[in-house]
C-alpha cells in the first residue's frame, strides 16, 4: 500500500494492521494452535488476570455474546477455562497452562519483532510518544 498519501490516523491503522498479520504469520509457522489477532487480543486481557466475561466484553469494546463465542472457541483449543467467580452469577476466565505458554511464546515473539522494528526507528521514542497525554 502507498503510505506516503495516508493521514496519521491511516498511518497508524495501516502500520498496526500490517504488525499484527506479521505476528499472525510467525505464530501460525511456529504453532499447530492457529490463534486469531482478536484471540490473542483477548488472551491478553486475560494474562495474569481473572476477569469475567462481562469485563472483557468491556475491555475488548465488542458484545458480550461475541466475548461467549471468542471465550468459547479459545476453550475448545485447550488455551482458557471458565471458572466460578466471586458470585453465583459472574464466571471468570483464565488461561490455562497451554494458553499461558502460547501468551509467553508470544510476548518473546512481539519482542523479537520490536527489536527488529528498533532497528530502524527509535521504538523507544515511539513508544514514549504513544504512551504520552495527547491532549485530546
Amino acid at each position: 500500500m502507498e503510505v506516503e498519501h495516508l493521514d496519521l490516523f491511516d498511518l497508524l491503522s495501516e502500520r498496526h494492521s500490517t504488525i499484527r498479520r506479521i505476528l499472525e504469520e510467525k505464530w501460525n509457522e511456529m504453532s499447530d494452535i492457529s490463534i486469531s489477532n482478536s484471540e490473542w487480543y483477548i488472551m491478553s486481557k486475560v494474562n495474569k488476570h481473572q476477569p469475567t466475561i462481562s469485563m472483557i466484553a468491556k475491555t475488548v469494546q465488542i458484545s458480550r455474546q461475541a466475548a461467549h463465542k471468542f471465550i468459547k472457541k479459545l476453550a475448545s483449543k485447550g488455551l482458557v477455562e471458565v471458572v466460578p467467580g466471586s458470585n453465583n452469577r459472574d464466571k471468570c476466565i483464565q488461561l490455562t497452562d497451554l494458553g499461558q505458554i502460547c501468551v509467553d511464546k508470544y510476548i518473546i515473539l512481539k519482542k523479537e519483532i520490536e527489536l527488529k522494528i528498533s532497528e530502524k526507528i527509535d521504538a523507544g521514542q515511539l513508544k514514549n510518544i504513544l504512551k504520552s497525554d495527547w491532549g485530546i
